[in-house]
C-alpha cells in the first residue's frame, strides 16, 4: 500500500509547462483545506487556481477506457487545453488490446484534431507549453500529401513565434525563426526560407545551430554545396571537446552530404537572395549586431500583425463545471 504522504499519479502531456509535484501540491492543499496562497506564493492565486481546476478535471477523464475518451463526448465534458493534450496523449498511447475496435487512422485522426483545437483555442493555459505543441502541428502539416494542407505549417509555426514571444521572454524566437526558414525550404520556397537564413546569419555570425540546421538539413532540399560550407562554418565554432555530440553530427553531415547526389536547386533561388545569403555564410564574428526578437519577427513573418496571439487563460474564463467547488 503506497503511503499517505506518497505523491498521487496524475494525468500528463508531454507539452506539460508544469511539474507533477507541483500538480500534487496544489491538488493536495485543496483535498486537505489547505490554504492556496501559500502554496508557490510567486505565482497568481488566480493561476494556482486555474492549475487546480484543470488538472482535477483532466484527472477524471484520464480514468476513462478508450472507447470513451473517443467517442463519448457527454463523459469528456467541457474542455481545457489541457484535457485536449491529454486525452490526445492518452488514445496515442493506448495499448493494442484497448485499440482493437477502432482504427489506427481513426485514434491518429481525433487525436491530432484535439491538439488542434487546442493550439488555436485564444487562451494559454498555464499547464501547457505550446511552442512544441504548434512545432509538432507544423511538422504533421507538412507530411501531408495536399499541398494546402502543408502550407498550414507556417501559420502553426508563425503562432509558435507569437506565444515564445509573448508567454517566454523572445527566448525561443531565433529557433523558431529556423524552423520557419526549414519549413519554407520544404514547401520548394526557398528564397524566403534563405533571407530568414541570413538575417539570422547576419544577426549572429557564430550561431552554431543555424550551421547545424544548413548542415543537416540542405541536402534533402537540394542546397547541398552551402550545406557543406555550413557544416564547415560549423566545424569552425564548435569546440569539439565541450561539445563532442554535436562536433559529430556536423562531422557525420558533411559526409552524407559529399557523398549525395541530389540535383542541386541553386539556380532556383533568387541571385540577389543568393549573393546575400553568401555574404551571410563569410561574415566574421564581429560583423554581428544585435536585433531584438519582435524586430525579427517583423521583418520575417509574413502577416505578423494578424498572426493570433493567446491571452493568459484565467480562471473565471473557465467552463462552469470546471469551476464548481475550487
Amino acid at each position: 500500500m503506497a503511503k499517505a504522504d506518497a505523491p498521487l499519479r496524475h494525468a500528463t502531456t508531454r507539452y506539460q509547462r508544469v511539474s507533477d509535484a507541483f500538480i500534487d501540491e496544489v491538488q493536495r492543499a485543496h483535498r486537505e483545506g489547505g490554504d492556496l496562497y501559500k502554496v508557490a506564493p510567486w505565482l497568481a492565486h488566480d493561476v494556482k487556481r486555474t492549475i487546480l481546476a484543470v488538472t482535477l478535471d483532466a484527472d477524471r477523464v484520464a480514468k476513462l477506457p478508450l472507447r470513451r475518451l473517443l467517442a463519448d463526448e457527454d463523459a469528456l465534458g467541457p474542455m481545457s487545453d489541457f484535457k485536449r493534450a491529454v486525452v490526445a496523449q492518452l488514445i496515442t498511447n493506448a495499448p493494442s488490446a484497448a485499440r482493437s475496435w477502432a482504427s489506427d487512422e481513426a485514434i491518429e485522426a481525433r487525436a491530432m484534431a484535439l491538439l488542434e483545437e487546442a493550439g488555436r483555442s485564444p487562451a494559454a493555459c498555464p499547464t501547457l507549453d505550446y511552442g512544441p505543441l504548434f512545432r509538432d502541428l507544423a511538422e504533421a502539416a507538412l507530411l501531408s500529401e495536399d499541398d494546402e494542407a502543408r502550407s498550414v505549417s507556417v501559420d502553426w509555426l508563425s503562432r509558435a513565434l507569437a506565444y515564445g514571444l509573448h508567454f517566454d521572454q523572445g527566448e525561443s524566437v531565433v529557433s523558431g525563426l529556423i524552423d520557419l526558414a526549414s519549413a519554407y525550404l520544404q514547401l520548394g520556397d526557398l528564397d524566403r526560407g534563405l533571407v530568414i537564413l541570413t538575417r539570422l546569419l547576419a544577426r549572429d555570425p557564430t550561431d552554431i545551430w543555424a550551421y547545424r540546421f544548413m548542415a543537416t538539413g540542405f541536402g534533402v532540399v537540394g542546397l547541398g554545396r552551402y550545406g557543406l560550407r555550413a557544416a564547415a562554418r560549423g566545424l569552425e565554432l564548435v569546440d569539439d571537446e565541450a561539445d563532442e555530440e554535436l562536433h559529430d553530427e556536423l562531422l557525420m553531415a558533411q559526409f552524407e552530404l559529399r557523398a549525395g547526389h541530389e540535383r542541386g536547386r541553386e539556380a532556383e533561388v533568387s541571385p540577389a537572395v543568393l549573393e546575400a545569403f553568401e555574404t551571410a555564410l563569410a561574415l566574421t564574428p564581429e560583423a554581428g549586431h544585435d536585433e531584438a526578437p519582435e524586430a525579427l519577427c517583423e521583418a520575417l513573418v509574413p502577416d505578423w500583425a494578424a498572426t493570433p496571439v493567446k491571452v493568459p487563460l484565467r480562471f473565471k474564463d473557465l467552463p462552469g463545471p470546471l469551476r464548481q467547488g475550487i
